[in-house]
């Protein structure tokens, strides 16, 4: 038999760039895979009373429906100045409504949407301050207090540089992304689109 001039199994090193631990970029509202926290991925019956849509990445408030409201599950409203409990998520949410003007996935008073609850868990990215954006330049470790969900900028900031009128949030801040990112933007004729340069935060929610 002729001798094989090659090796087919011979162990070789892996190719460049098939382990990385991160990508450039984060995306607002799209929950960070995680098999310890799928299940606490929530849906709830948004209130008839909203007056504008909710998209994924919003800071929103986990309320108990009324007995005559022959809704199962919880009612979600928007967040107040004293209250944010939740944040929206795309996770499995093949319902949301884009059209030509506004292509981000949107949620509409009276039907439902899915969230994630504060103590759950989940990892979230969430737009932010740029006060928050220089957290990552101290070097300080992960923390817990002061951050508040800005109800005018929809975003995450820091409490010393926000108004009191925003409601304080127990979430962590594992990482800053400051280029690459998708996050939503209202524009002042209402409608909803991707922005693709502010900076964006994963918070441990």
């Amino acid at each position: 038999m002729p001798a094989i001039s090659f090796q087919p199994f011979k162990n070789m090193g892996a190719m460049g760039g098939l382990f990385n631990t991160e990508s450039r970029g984060l995306t607002q509202g799209d929950a960070h895979d995680d098999p310890a926290v799928r299940l606490q991925l929530c849906s709830g019956s948004l209130d008839d009373a909203l007056a504008t849509p909710v998209w994924a990445g919003m800071g929103v408030t986990e309320s108990i429906a009324p007995t005559d409201s022959n809704v199962s599950g919880s009612v979600i409203k928007a967040a107040t100045a004293t209250v944010c409990n939740a944040f929206s998520v795309i996770n499995q949410a093949y319902h949301g409504i884009t059209t030509a003007g506004n292509p981000v996935p949107l949620f509409l008073a009276g039907g439902s949407v899915h969230y994630f609850r504060i103590g759950s868990g989940a990892r979230i990215p969430l737009p932010i301050s740029d006060a928050v954006a220089a957290l990552a330049t101290t070097g300080d470790p992960v923390g817990a207090d002061g951050f508040v969900w800005d109800l005018t900028n929809n975003l995450v900031d820091v409490a010393s540089s926000a108004s009191s009128a925003n409601p304080t949030v127990a979430i962590k801040l594992l990482q800053v992304s400051l280029a690459g990112n998708l996050t939503v933007k209202q524009n002042t004729d209402g409608s909803v689109i991707w922005e693709t340069d502010k900076p964006c935060g994963l918070f441990l929610i």
